[in-house]
């Protein structure tokens, strides 16, 4: 019983680390596309020649990181687990039915 509280303490500490990574990472990732948009919004404004690779950048770039964040899930195997567990409860739900 105190092997598997420490080691569900372990696991709540690397969980609560890889928080603190997304978060970083979210916070990086709004600052980038905020400033992205106040660029291409001067850069129209100004009549730029940039205001076209900044607008194009405005709408890959949330892209791209959508993907990268994805496939980052994907690859840990992050969303394995619950699907895992709702799909025992469904069957012991079955099996008491």
């Amino acid at each position: 019983m105190a092997k598997d509280l420490r080691e569900e303490n372990i696991e709540y500490l690397s969980n609560l680390s890889k928080r603190k990574f997304s978060r970083a990472l979210a916070w990086i990732c709004l600052i980038i596309i905020a400033a992205l948009i106040i660029a291409t919004f001067i850069t129209g404004i100004m009549g730029s020649k940039l205001f076209m690779p900044f607008l194009a950048l405005t709408i890959t770039i949330p892209f791209f990181m959508y993907i990268a964040l994805w496939l980052g899930k994907v690859l840990s195997g992050a969303g394995k687990g619950a699907e895992y567990e709702k799909d025992n409860e469904s069957e012991k739900d079955e099996k008491s039915e």
